[in-house]
């Protein structure tokens, strides 16, 4: 099956972006090239990934012309925090990387996006290729990287990552559980609604054969996820950038509030949901988008939550998990499909739907 190839420009540096089924296969043919002149390269994993995902990677890199080293991350190693990139860099300056060598990472979005920064400051900038095995992996590891930890501060080290080089080989969700695809599904909502009204429309149309599994659905997914992402964050309106945090910043809050038993995925679409309605008020929103976005949502499986909250202790941890980030309480909301913006929320506006929104989560 053919691979489709998408070139992003982002701002002086150019993301080759591959996606189709079985490309792995075509990986020694896809890094030619990835260098000047390939000589070493530091394939970073965690220790108990799939050795056949490994032995193939590794087989494309000895054809290329790579001698590899092996960077296994121990599973006390925690990528999310900024120490897991010191263990990296302490590996780097072992095997000698320059910045005409190669850095690999192979796994979860978090793994991804750990190699990339890394990369991304290594010598001033060297190339990386990025392998990500979910779905939400593949749809955001060109284009944002996890933010980082640093002791007992909150997640706030992040660039963009510009990697040389993704592939996303589909047939290696074939047997993912439904609750790991999840967040690459509400990922993908996000995007769609901030790239354009013809593609959220679009999103809609594929959501019945995303459900049954149909690769070529997930190809044309991600595909429209890649040119959408690039257009926000190379938009010439500083206010649209941002417009990838659409629903981040509630479920930071709500994560906070509620603990971390429950799935990333649930939170975001809980934010989702309710920024949506705080955008009817305070940017103009059609209702029937809050609606098309709540039935966008069980289609795919993704239930509201319930749980019992104070309204007021929601509204006080939203507007603390957001100063860790900014000096200005700004939300990222819907206009319209293709237009997110800051947006200033007033607290009348804010209270009022904070009220409304944990009344109709309230456990019986």
């Amino acid at each position: 099956m053919t691979v489709r190839r998408h070139v992003l420009n982002l701002g002086g540096k150019t993301v080759d972006v591959r996606i189709g089924v079985e490309a792995l296969e075509e990986l020694p043919r896809m890094l030619k090239g990835v260098v000047g002149a390939p000589r070493r390269a530091a394939l970073v994993h965690a220790a108990a990934l799939d050795e056949a995902i490994l032995t193939t990677v590794r087989r494309a890199l000895i054809d290329v012309g790579f001698k590899i080293e092996d960077v296994a991350l121990a599973p006390e190693v925690d990528v999310s925090r900024a120490e897991a990139a010191l263990t990296v860099w302490s590996q780097m300056t072992a095997c000698g990387l320059t910045k005409d060598d190669l850095l690999v990472g192979v796994g979860d979005a978090p793994l991804c996006s750990l190699v990339a920064f890394c990369a991304h400051v290594w010598c001033g900038g060297m190339s990386s290729a990025l392998i990500p095995l979910t779905l939400d992996a593949m749809v955001t590891a060109a284009t944002a990287m996890r933010p980082l930890s640093v002791g007992a501060g909150p997640a706030v080290i992040e660039t963009t990552p510009m990697p040389t080089l993704v592939v996303s080989d589909v047939s290696l969700l074939d047997a993912a559980p439904v609750d790991d695809l999840r967040l690459g599904y509400v990922t993908l909502m996000g995007t769609m609604l901030a790239d354009s009204r013809k593609n959220w429309d679009a999103f809609g149309a594929l959501i019945p054969r995303l459900n049954q599994r149909d690769a070529l659905a997930t190809i044309e997914a991600i595909s429209i996820a890649q040119l959408g992402r690039r257009g926000v964050l190379m938009s010439a309106v500083p206010a649209a950038r941002n417009a990838l945090t659409y629903g981040v910043e509630t479920a930071r809050a709500l994560r906070s509030c509620l603990g971390d038993n429950i799935p990333w995925y649930a939170l975001l679409a809980e934010g989702m949901r309710f920024e949506a309605r705080l955008a009817v008020d305070a940017a103009k929103l059609n209702p029937d988008i809050v609606f098309e976005q709540d039935d966008r949502f069980e289609d795919l499986g993704i239930e509201e939550l319930s749980f019992t909250l104070d309204a007021e202790a929601l509204i006080q941890t939203l507007k603390a998990v957001m100063a860790e980030r900014s000096n200005r309480f700004m939300l990222a909301l819907p206009k319209i499909p293709g237009t997110i913006r800051l947006t200033s929320v007033p607290d009348d506006v804010l209270e009022r739907h904070a009220q409304a929104y944990v009344a109709s989560r309230r456990e019986a």
